[in-house]
């Protein structure tokens, strides 16, 4: 038996740290690492399935093309030689930026983003800008702190009180779980600010159930009565911050009965979480992705963000407002590992993708190649984004199988799966542990890394500039990281197989030096005369509000693929929700939105606020997709797509 060390590769908070032992009958047992202080040796049941799929009997390993019968098997060689005559003929002909490279976060090793890389080298392609996931809450605190850090796992044990706000451990970041016990244990306030009373409400001390959508209502109600119980630390704000008078100044012209009766909460409810917050000697908030997802997104963040520097909790011990982090991420070398293009490429807002195909460029884009993604099922307004990537003329995907999006394409490239690679996989969420993955086992024939595939297409399109730049994956790699390396005093190949930690930065701004333009945290200044507006219905046929949660069980779509044909989606309601209709558990019905309808089966969830329904967000479109209720709605900063901005009406 040999034992190799790698990690999972899902676009999560935890980036757990994997023990693969290989048997001499060449099986593979794989288990969390009990010596990873993240990981703590288990496996959620996501990682532990992502981690075992490249034995799956469903995964594609042979180049894939579509013609007028089906599907077809082909070789690599033709498949290379069509792609790469097809994409030079369409850049000749049509200019590079008739091509867009649509790719998301399917994976989180490095090496991946050759794909990148390649596609900069063609001269300016079209690519997506925004997220679909995270971007105004990225927005708003680059625009607050300067950049985006969160303290190490372990400083939530130094808090005094932790909110979770709009975040859901138990489901999303499991490995968070147990250091809240511990947390539990020191008899340290949790509290969760969630519409839903999810799993993590059975950690919790409190939970105060806001109406979706009203978290900037709720911050800045706290933020006044913050400053009418004088739990303010003036010292803190009048010697950090940009515009704190003038933000104190602002609030005062709002009520806050008038923004707390917009939460749906109490006054007593949020004096009572004010004072929780307010007289901890060191407060934390973790926020999750939530409260960010509708047209208010940024400002809803800004205004939590504003709750941390009001009471001095930032660079302090158990403090901070926790969102993302990317620490680590910037001592990567961008510039080697992205090949980055010029400043004259084209990009769109990542969820108005089909709006951009039909609408701004209607019959421009005459090829799409997608990589590390499952836009038909994540992008919002499903049915026009199928009639975007239908009316492209050449479309490619690479992929371990054959997701939504590679079914509409006309050729599918399958690829290796973390496994049979080596790698370098950090997270850009949490912490700041990485892995220099070992290659476990070798690749099911047939497969190809990424590096490959398109170091042979750069071949075949005679781009030397490409393979010289990049003559090997390790090349590639370790150039990419050697600025990390560099302050690790270490090189590159001592680090394969390990699990690291990049220390410097566990309590982020501790030095109060902020990475604004003029050290400064900047406040958002709200004004009254916009009443800071809420997400509500604005038309009586849609009165229903829906949020699109993720699942504990995937990775948005990653892991429903084994789903019956049969099995549908579940909308959960309150029964006070259903107006006295002839409805019960189970039953089959229709949300319907002017974007669309999905067919669900019914859960009734007294714990959900009236006229609130909630669907797990990942099924494929044979059992019916969230987004095909969902619109192209953007945030008001970030190119976030707001997708609980979103009302419908159930039909039976």
């Amino acid at each position: 038996m040999k034992t190799y060390k790698s990690a999972c590769s899902l676009d999560c908070w935890d980036v757990c740290s994997i023990r693969a032992e290989a048997n001499e009958d060449s099986s593979v047992k794989i288990s969390g690492d009990a010596d990873d202080p993240i990981t703590r040796g288990f496996l959620c049941q996501k990682g532990y399935a992502s981690a075992n799929f490249y034995k799956d009997p469903s995964r594609i390993t042979k180049p894939m093309k579509k013609n007028e019968s089906g599907w077809q098997e082909i070789t690599w060689e033709q498949a290379l030689s069509e792609i790469s005559e097809k994409l030079g003929k369409i850049i000749s002909t049509h200019g590079p930026q008739s091509l867009i490279h649509y790719k998301d976060a399917g994976h989180g090793g490095l090496a991946k983003n050759i794909d990148t890389a390649f596609f900069n080298s063609l001269g300016g392609v079209t690519t997506p800008t925004g997220s679909l996931c995270w971007g105004a809450g990225m927005k708003a605190q680059q625009l607050d702190f300067g950049q985006v850090y969160s303290h190490h796992p372990l400083d939530m044990l130094n808090s005094q009180c932790i909110l979770l706000w709009g975040k859901n451990p138990v489901d999303t970041s499991p490995h968070m779980v147990p250091i809240l016990k511990e947390a539990s244990k020191k008899n340290i306030p949790i509290i969760v600010i969630d519409p839903v009373k999810s799993a993590s409400v059975s950690l919790a001390t409190h939970h105060y159930p806001l109406q979706p959508g009203s978290d900037g209502h709720l911050a800045l109600a706290m933020a006044i009565l913050l400053t009418e119980k004088k739990l303010i630390d003036t010292l803190f704000i009048e010697n950090h911050c940009l515009d704190a008078e003038n933000f104190l100044q602002a609030i005062r012209q709002f009520s806050a009965e008038n923004l707390i009766a917009k939460t749906g909460l109490s006054l007593e409810q949020v004096s009572e979480l004010t004072d929780l917050y307010g007289k901890a000697s060191s407060a934390t908030i973790f926020l999750g992705y939530g409260p960010q997802r509708n047209r208010y997104g940024c400002r809803n963040i800004r205004l939590i963000d504003a709750l941390g520097a009001l009471t001095g909790n930032i660079g302090i011990k158990g403090g901070g407002v926790n969102y993302a982090n990317h620490y680590m991420s910037q001592s990567i070398d961008k510039k080697h590992l992205l090949n980055p293009a010029g400043e004259s490429a084209p990009t769109f807002p990542q969820p108005a993708f089909a709006d951009y195909v039909l609408s701004t460029r209607p019959g421009e884009i005459q090829g799409i190649f997608v990589t590390l993604s499952n836009p038909l099922v994540q992008l919002p307004d499903t049915n026009r984004s199928i009639e975007a990537f239908d009316s492209i003329p050449f479309k490619v995907v690479i992929e371990q199988r054959m997701t939504d999006t590679a079914q509409r394409a006309d050729y599918v490239l399958p690829c290796t799966h973390i496994m049979e690679e080596s790698d370098f996989v950090m997270s850009s969420m949490w912490h700041n542990f990485f892995t220099y993955t070992e290659q476990v086992v070798d690749p099911v024939h047939g497969v190809k890394h990424e590096f490959e595939i398109f170091h042979c297409l750069a071949e075949k399109l005679n781009l030397t500039s490409f393979t010289d730049q990049y003559p090997c994956i390790s090349a590639y790699v370790n150039s990419s990281i050697k600025p990390l390396c560099e302050k690790l005093n270490c090189r590159p190949e001592e680090l394969i197989g390990k699990r690291s930690f990049f220390p410097g930065n566990e309590i982020p701004w501790q030095n109060q030096n902020f990475e604004t333009t003029d050290g400064l945290y900047h406040f958002y200044i709200p004004r009254e005369k916009e009443d800071l507006p809420a997400v509500e219905p604005n038309d009586p046929h849609y009165p229903l509000h829906l949020i699109s949660v993720h699942s504990r069980h995937s990775m948005h779509s990653q892991h429903f693929s084994d789903r019956s044909d049969s099995e549908l989606p579940e909308a959960f309601l309150s029964s006070s929700s259903l107006n006295n209709d002839d409805l019960s558990e189970g039953d089959i019905l229709r949300l319907i939105s002017p974007n669309g309808e999905l067919t669900c089966r019914l859960v009734i969830d007294e714990s959900l606020p009236k006229d609130v329904v909630k669907v797990i967000q990942g099924w494929w479109h044979k059992n019916g997709s969230v987004n095909q209720l969902t619109s192209q709605q953007l945030t008001d900063s970030g190119e976030q797509a707001a997708y609980n901005d979103c009302f419908c009406r159930l039909v039976r």
